[in-house]
């Protein structure tokens, strides 16, 4: 008998994580990409990614752009990041000497 509850046990717990899996709604792949959050840029490689792609592809551009350039983190010019991607007063600077546009 008790092998019978643990199979029920074993059965809800299955059946509660296979719901919950099922009700999260990932992006799909139609979905359109989120937008930047800055509406106004001072940089040609921010501004060209926000319009390819929006905020997922400025990642992915100021990330290869960090490799690129050997930086060691991205708070070396940021204040914060995500949701508002905050620049340090010398951000800007510190960009182009690395030799952004």
């Amino acid at each position: 008998m008790s092998k019978l509850g643990i199979f029920a046990s074993l059965t809800a717990f299955a059946l509660a994580i296979g719901i919950a899996t099922l009700s999260a709604t990932p992006a799909q792949a139609g979905d359109p990409p989120a937008p930047c959050v800055h509406k106004e840029f001072k940089t040609e490689l921010v501004k060209a990614a926000c319009d390819k792609g929006g905020q997922p592809e400025a990642k992915i551009a100021m990330k290869a752009f960090q490799k690129d350039h050997k930086i060691e983190s991205c708070q070396s010019c940021h204040k914060k990041l995500a949701p508002n991607y905050e620049l340090k007063p010398d951000g800007l600077d510190q960009f182009t000497k690395a030799g952004g546009k």
